[in-house]
């Protein structure tokens, strides 16, 4: 069966997540992807670099020292923290861990993957530093 008449298409303005910080912090967690493209595109000049030989590395690491590069790589690096505390915010409500019957609250598994990923950190800042 059809019908003639119409559907209804709600409206949206471009502005609709001015309106609840709950949408301002959505697009402020979906715009750190911006960033990320920013570092993987540099990182892929380092390798490039890295690869031409001595003289293009000593020019890509003379480009790192601009401070407006400088800059942008300090807004990345926030960017990335806040993703990332975003994401392991996120994570225990995926998971559905029973301990005793019980639920686990998602304090442990977001202490677990902090302590991972300064761990993970840690060992390969030791790793590029010392070998």
């Amino acid at each position: 069966m059809t019908t003639k008449r119409k559907p209804y298409v709600r409206s949206m303005k471009p502005n609709w997540w001015h309106k609840l910080g709950f949408y301002r912090f959505y697009m402020l967690r979906e715009g750190t992807s911006i960033p990320t493209v920013w570092f993987s595109l540099l990182v892929l000049y380092g390798l490039f670099a890295l690869k031409n030989g001595p003289e293009s590395w000593a020019g890509f690491v003379s480009f790192l020292q601009h401070p407006a590069v400088l800059l942008i790589n300090i807004i990345t690096l926030l960017a990335t923290l806040l993703h990332t505390k975003t994401w392991f915010e996120l994570a225990p409500k995926a998971l559905n861990i029973i301990v005793k019957n019980e639920k686990m609250t998602p304090g442990p598994i977001i202490k677990l993957l902090w302590a991972t990923m300064i761990i993970a950190t840690a060992a390969i800042l030791g790793i590029a530093l010392f070998f």
